[in-house]
């Protein structure tokens, strides 16, 4: 595999103000020379991840017959641990206000989020955008009553959006494209419409070949069809606002990995199979190099009076040296991952929970992490624009989007003795029991969890006891 030089997946806009039947064919086959590009790099980056990297197309000069070609998959191990650092529950929905009726219909939406297979498409998407940096879903609403969507993760390479140029830079349109009967077919989703068009035919030679951009040019529209939703059905979520990998900044470092393993089982073998030199002796008649190589011996001759002799060319490599060199790459590996690291943490330290959190890498992870739900929740508006659309014309379903937030729980059982500590104290302080919650990061659902426990926090928050309170003129804070 041809390495390829990254830098994040192009974020394609437009400066039309709507796409109509008029310029609905221009402007889709200007986009789609510009996904063209994007198409490659997160082909790229899935095949990288599967272990297609570069290493396997590795060319030795000197000694070809010993030319090992190792892939030390780090690409794969940190797509696993964000994958599971990042979503560890599924996400779902919280109430922002303590309103029964608001209440019932978030707990509503969180059941409609299930049955629709919203956090299985989570998973998929959180995979796929880790792995090329972009993840795509696509809902689409059904006849069902007990399911009125399904929510699905679809493929980036064949399914994207493009922005407006405007301030806001929000979706003007949804495209989805396929190759059916060698013909290429484009649907286009605006909040309006839905135009259906196709291209020519493809011949079966250029796609054995591969498809270029210059293949993806569509011509005519086949059919044009009331958006009933009133939302673009297509989402787009991202690793970064850089629409890079998670392992993107690092790939350098894992091909110099790759080589450095290869070189190293090179030496090994090359030790095994060192070469011979014979000083002052001739073989005899006939013999080559590779029968003495099968044989295993030879017989030496001498040369007039010189004596004949056998050396072993013998060059070990520096393992030690090289393992440093490896141990130092593997960190400024994760380092710019934000992976964790097992190597800072090998042998014993006095450390406290909170330095050992620090300097292992786990603070890192996190703010990482942080910086992605910030993304994806960001995302998930436009998501709630199209569900609670189609809710609002089939059941007539009435909630605000600022009623409800999307919570993603992770860790919450760290740290647990600090945060029952900052409770009681914030409790101490006067602050409500939500308050109390959600600053000292016990509950994911505040308000949920202190309406079903109420009566429990009547019995611990009562307090019968009347505070004075006395002013100070010219109050100072001394040390």
């Amino acid at each position: 595999m041809e390495k390829l030089r990254l830098f994040g997946r192009e974020k394609i806009f437009t400066n039309l103000s709507a796409i109509t039947l008029e310029n609905v064919i221009a402007e889709i086959n200007r986009v789609l020379k510009k996904h063209y590009n994007n198409m490659v790099e997160i082909d790229y980056l899935e095949r990288y991840v599967k272990g297609d990297q570069p290493i396997l197309e590795r060319k030795k000069d000197v000694r070809p017959e010993i030319c090992n070609k190792i892939v030390i998959n780090n690409a794969s191990m940190v797509v696993n641990f964000k994958n599971g650092y990042f979503l560890q529950k599924p996400a779902s929905y919280v109430s922002r206000r303590a309103d029964e009726d608001v209440i019932e219909k978030v707990r509503q939406l969180n059941d409609w989020n299930y049955l629709s297979g919203k956090h299985e498409a989570d998973n998929s998407v959180i995979n796929s955008f880790h792995t090329s940096g972009l993840g795509v879903l696509y809902v689409q609403p059904t006849d069902s009553d007990d399911v009125p969507y399904e929510t699905y993760s679809v493929d980036p390479k064949t399914t994207f959006v493009v922005y407006s140029l405007r301030p806001g830079n929000k979706p003007m349109m949804g495209i989805s494209l396929a190759i059916v009967d060698d013909t290429l077919h484009v649907d286009v989703y605006t909040k309006e419409n839905v135009f259906r068009l196709k291209g020519m035919p493809i011949s079966k030679a250029t796609l054995d070949a591969g498809i270029t951009s210059l293949d993806l040019v569509v011509n005519e529209i086949t059919e044009v069809l009331p958006n009933t939703i009133g939302a673009i059905p297509i989402i787009e979520y991202t690793y970064n606002s850089n629409r890079v990998s998670a392992f993107e900044s690092a790939i350098d470092i894992m091909d110099d990995i790759n080589a450095m393993e290869s070189n190293r089982a090179d030496a090994v073998e090359q030790k095994v199979q060192s070469l011979m030199i014979l000083y002052n002796c001739e073989l005899k008649d006939g013999v080559t190099a590779n029968q003495i190589r099968k044989a295993g011996y030879i017989e030496l001759k001498n040369v007039g009076d010189n004596k004949a002799d056998i050396k072993i060319l013998n060059d070990e490599l520096d393992q030690t040296q090289t393992q440093t060199t490896l141990d130092s790459l593997y960190e400024q590996m994760l380092d710019k991952c934000g992976v964790p690291s097992s190597i800072r943490d090998a042998g014993s330290s006095s450390d406290n929970v909170g330095a050992v959190y620090l300097r292992s890498g786990w603070a890192m992870a996190d703010t990482n992490a942080r910086n992605t739900e910030d993304e994806f929740i960001r995302s998930s508006k436009y998501y709630n624009e199209v569900i609670l659309s189609i809710l609002a014309k089939r059941f007539g379903f009435d909630i605000k989007a600022s009623d409800f937030e999307l919570k993603i729980v992770r860790n919450d059982t760290n740290n647990m003795l600090l945060k029952t500590q900052v409770a009681l104290n914030l409790r101490e302080l006067g602050f409500s029991p939500e308050l109390t919650f959600e600053r000292s990061s016990l509950s994911g659902d505040p308000v949920n969890d202190v309406k079903m426990s109420q009566k429990y926090i009547d019995m611990k928050w009562e307090n019968n006891e009347e505070f004075e309170y006395s002013e100070v003129e010219n109050p100072t804070i001394g040390f």
